[in-house]
């Protein structure tokens, strides 16, 4: 969970005060440019969004101005849907949505829901496509978007694991679409569970996605129903003493490092040709994990108990041993004593791929805050997402030695909710997002 971070944004830079001094209209946007400026820091390596080219002469923009004018993000392998890679944005919508009919049986009925869900895929990928393009001020007459710059939204749609075979092609699901197995330390609730198609909606602006997810429902709405949905932020800049500092999730930790960047990024997250069914080449797969945490225990233990657990200094988030976030693990490093620095349990040990036969995801987690539940208990965690080529060697093999190997995080953390979604290509020109699978 620690351990999903990128290179930062660069500083900003500074405004060059024109002669004379500075207007008010100049002081305003410079104001307003400062409140934008690195809202939600990228938590995945490579995933910082170079600053657009400025006109000679011109000061530079700074990067999250940049993204908030921005219309859909950049960067990425070729092929893959936006909100994959490239900067995460300050706020994400994911939402899993089940096709009228799916639990039924009989070759007719599969047919029906075979039209149902490609009706919502054929929707959502020219509702994406207009909303990339121009964003929802433009697209949704009267929406709360009006006056708001398009902020980098970004739209991605996924396919769940039972929906193949729902809709007749069962013979079409890839053997990377398994489902995830049971994990020892798994406490989860059906309502946050599965779902037949994935919406994330992700933005500089909270108005800017909710606005781009009622029109995407909408669009929807005669063929499918919300199964759950959670609502992730992280941490503004405007508010940090350093902008272009790693943000910390809700445990205090600094959240995240280690993610695979440049070609080992393109490996890890991108299906290859060849590597199971066409309609999937160029895509990736998504394991999405609400994990509570539990806070009330988790900071009624002192700060050197707490970087135990981690496996991190949590000033700085370095490595214990070493200086700096970005520091390599040691995990043979000791103190004076003979002792490991980084304990047995600790979960950067176990979630290392040095553990894990070298396994490797691109983790993109966002902090959610429900309040509390009826009973008293704090509903606030981690939305934990993790990109991959192939979630059993990803996910399923770390996850699995954190839950079996009493990773000592586990006690203060419960794994509430699950899914996974196979994430076509973008679509071609003309075509919808899993065009192929259902009519291959």
């Amino acid at each position: 969970m620690s351990e999903s971070g990128p290179p930062q944004d660069p500083p900003d830079q500074p405004a060059q005060s024109p002669p004379g001094g500075v207007s008010r209209r100049g002081m305003l946007a410079r104001i307003g440019a400062a409140a934008l400026v690195g809202a939600g820091t990228g938590l995945g390596a490579g995933e910082v969004l170079p600053p657009r080219a400025q006109p000679a002469g011109e000061a530079a923009t700074p990067p999250r101005l940049a993204m908030a004018a921005a219309e859909s993000p950049e960067g990425g392998p070729a092929r893959l849907q936006p909100g994959i890679t490239g900067t995460p944005p300050a706020f994400s919508h994911v939402l899993a949505l089940d096709v009228h009919g799916a639990g039924g049986e009989g070759a007719s009925e599969a047919a029906a829901v075979a039209e149902r869900a490609s009706q919502v895929l054929r929707a959502w990928s020219a509702a994406a496509e207009r909303l990339h393009r121009e964003g929802p001020a433009a697209v949704v007459p009267g929406a709360a978007s009006a006056d708001l710059l398009p902020a980098s939204l970004s739209v991605t749609v996924g396919i769940g694991p039972s929906l193949p075979a729902a809709a007749g092609r069962g013979d079409a699901r890839p053997a990377a679409m398994a489902d995830l197995p049971a994990f020892a330390t798994d406490a989860l609730h059906e309502q946050w569970c599965g779902g037949d198609l994935l919406l994330q909606v992700g933005a500089e602006d909270p108005v800017v996605a909710a606005s781009a997810v009622q029109h995407l429902l909408s669009q929807g709405r005669e063929h499918a129903r919300v199964r759950w949905s959670v609502r992730g932020f992280r941490r503004t800049a405007a508010a940090a003493e350093d902008p272009s500092a790693t943000p910390r999730n809700l445990m205090g930790q600094i959240d995240g490092t280690n993610n695979p960047a440049g070609s080992l990024l393109d490996q890890t997250v991108q299906v290859r040709e060849g590597a199971g069914p066409a309609w999937m080449a160029g895509g990736s797969y998504l394991v999405v994990r609400r994990i509570r945490m539990l806070l009330a225990d988790w900071f009624a233990e002192d700060v050197g108990h707490r970087e135990g657990v981690i496996g991190r200094d949590l000033p700085t988030g370095a490595p214990l041993g070493r200086e700096g976030v970005d520091a390599e693990v040691d995990l043979a490093a000791e103190d004076a004593r003979g002792r490991p620095l980084i304990g047995d349990h600790a979960h950067i040990r176990l979630a290392s791929p040095q553990n894990n036969l070298g396994a490797r995801m691109l983790r993109r987690g966002y902090n959610y805050d429900e309040g509390w539940r009826a009973d008293g208990t704090r509903d606030a965690g981690l939305l934990f997402m993790a990109w991959q080529a192939d979630p059993a060697r990803g996910f399923v093999p770390v996850q699995r030695n954190l839950a079996d190997n009493a990773d000592a995080l586990n006690e203060y953390t419960r794994h509430e909710g699950s899914a996974l979604f196979a994430v076509p290509p973008a679509a071609p020109e003309g075509g919808y997002l899993g065009q192929e699978l259902f009519e291959g």
